[in-house]
């Protein structure tokens, strides 16, 4: 695609002052995901003069809505000429975890700071080379676990710290969802494990659930996981090579249990209910809606979130701390390694099943109800007696 070109600038370099300028933004992945940052993220701070937003760039035809106009921003389809031609000051990035480490190592190295969706990469080799890169450069990761901005998280962490819960012992996760058939048709790599030969992050654990095992892990205190991680992964379509309903356990170094129960083959909506268990209390978070019911309270309390583009401005202004920098992310890293190189998940038999509306949706009896219990009683979906595990 041809490109309109601004004159070039002084680049910032690492170590340089925080800056009190509007920064420059692009964005690599102009569709898919990249259209919603478009959308909520940018172009709102355009708009309100937050934000220059210097190029996009995608290898596709670039989708255009009122709220996501094209206007006169530059498109390319190479982002190394974006970054060239437009010299950004943070580039947001938002295409296939595989391309992730070329990108982001390149925009780090042109003088940029990064948005980074998650998952940021998808195993530990491809976490220190990226590392190193953002140590060598002296730039800024944020990974997109917007759900670590979330208030009440920071009032769960403040609530730990103050000792309301005692020692904690236990963190469980539990997530419903439905995905219809077409959900696995949306790209050449929806649904597989691998492709071309490299590995695919999808799967109910590895896509739409990762904010689960992030927020789980962030809540246990971020320590590394100490010893073996337990897996069991399903698929209820021959159709396809992820899992669609999982669960994993695994012991912090801190000692504290971390269990994630999700599906997207649910019947009724559970939006990601965490329970944490101490010594002394307990409290319940539904980390999707932001709600919280601390020890000793008997509601759940509606609580704000911070966007997590916001933060990264704020840090290159005004050196606030990032709230999902590079660093927090290593242990999702490590489980996510081992959910994609794990064998293709086993087939559910058809008669647990059931197949509802035109683009049918397969709700898998009893999930509902067995995520939660995993996640309370941090028990895998075998250790529960359940016809189909």
């Amino acid at each position: 695609m041809a490109a309109r070109t601004r004159p070039a600038r002084r680049r910032h370099h690492p170590g340089a002052p925080v800056t009190t300028s509007i920064p420059r933004v692009a964005l690599v992945g102009a569709n898919g995901f990249g259209l919603h940052h478009r959308q909520h993220n940018l172009e709102p701070r355009r708009a309100r003069g937050e934000l220059a937003f210097v190029g996009m760039c995608d290898t596709a035809e670039i989708t255009e809505l009122p709220e996501a106009p094209i206007g006169d921003t530059p498109v390319f389809d190479d982002y190394r000429a974006m970054l060239d031609a437009t010299d950004p000051d943070v580039v947001v990035i938002a295409t296939p975890p595989p391309s992730h480490l070329p990108i982001a190592s390149a925009a780090m190295r042109h003088g940029a700071d990064v948005y980074l969706e998650k998952p940021p990469v998808t195993n530990l080799a491809e976490y220190a080379q990226l590392y190193d890169v953002m140590t060598e450069t002296g730039r800024n990761v944020q990974v997109g676990f917007q759900a670590l901005g979330s208030h009440a998280f920071n009032a769960v962490r403040d609530a730990i710290e103050a000792g309301r819960f005692g020692e904690i012992e236990s963190i469980g996760v539990a997530g419903s969802w439905q995905r219809p058939d077409s959900y696995y048709r949306r790209s050449a790599w929806a649904g597989k494990r691998e492709l071309g030969g490299v590995l695919v992050a999808d799967g109910a654990l590895a896509n739409p659930w990762a904010h689960a095992s992030q927020q789980a892990i962030a809540l246990a205190g971020d320590w590394p996981l100490q010893g073996p991680v337990e897996l069991e992964r399903l698929r209820t379509r021959a159709s396809i090579e992820v899992d669609d309903t999982a669960v994993w356990r695994a012991v912090n170094k801190n000692g504290v249990r971390i269990t994630v129960a999700v599906t997207l083959c649910g019947e009724q909506k559970v939006e990601g209910d965490i329970y944490i268990k101490g010594t002394e209390g307990e409290a319940w978070y539904g980390f999707r809606e932001d709600l919280l019911r601390l020890p000793g309270e008997t509601e759940a309390k509606r609580y704000g979130t911070t966007n997590l583009l916001d933060n990264l401005f704020a840090h290159r202004q005004r050196g606030v701390g990032l709230i999902s920098g590079l660093r927090r992310s290593k242990p999702f890293t490590g489980v996510l390694e081992q959910v994609l190189t794990s064998p293709v998940p086993r087939l559910v038999d058809e008669k647990h099943l059931e197949r509802v509306g035109d683009d049918p949706v397969t709700i898998l009896k009893g999930v509902d109800r067995a995520v939660v219990d995993a996640a309370v009683q941090g028990r895998l979906y075998s250790e529960l007696g359940l016809p189909w595990a």
